[in-house]
């Protein structure tokens, strides 16, 4: 049911969208914790960093979660290196995200401006995203 609910959102909004990264996290965090399936839950992880990172910048508040996952994923494929490198990374993250809050840059989707559209022009105005 994920996959098909990612390759919808990507048709409808483009691989790069906010609901796309959420909707990858959301089956990478399912691989990881609930079926165990660590090398596809740490490729999907990647790319929800990837498309967060590319529309909010470094120091969004939703990269903790993916993060942390790819943490998880490290742990338990014995990896290491990895683990060593994605506990740097989380905390550099966190460092990025306080410096960020402090100059009062919330990185967060929400922040940004979104233009009404009345309802009688929502047809024309979906149609027309195509």
């Amino acid at each position: 049911m994920h996959l098909k609910a990612i390759d919808i959102k990507e048709r409808l909004l483009g691989p790069e969208d906010y609901e796309v990264a959420l909707s990858v996290g959301h089956l990478a965090s399912l691989y990881n914790y609930d079926m165990k399936l660590y090398e596809q839950a740490e490729q999907l992880y990647l790319r929800s960093i990837a498309i967060g990172t590319k529309l909010f910048g470094e120091a969004y508040s939703g990269l903790e979660y993916d993060y942390r996952g790819l943490l998880r994923v490290s742990m338990e494929m014995n990896k290491t290196n990895q683990v060593l490198r994605y506990t740097r990374v989380l905390e550099e993250w966190r460092q990025l995200r306080q410096r960020s809050l402090r100059e009062g840059h919330d990185a967060s989707p929400f922040t940004f401006c979104v233009c009404k559209v009345p309802p009688e022009d929502i047809y024309t105005y979906v149609t027309s995203l195509r």
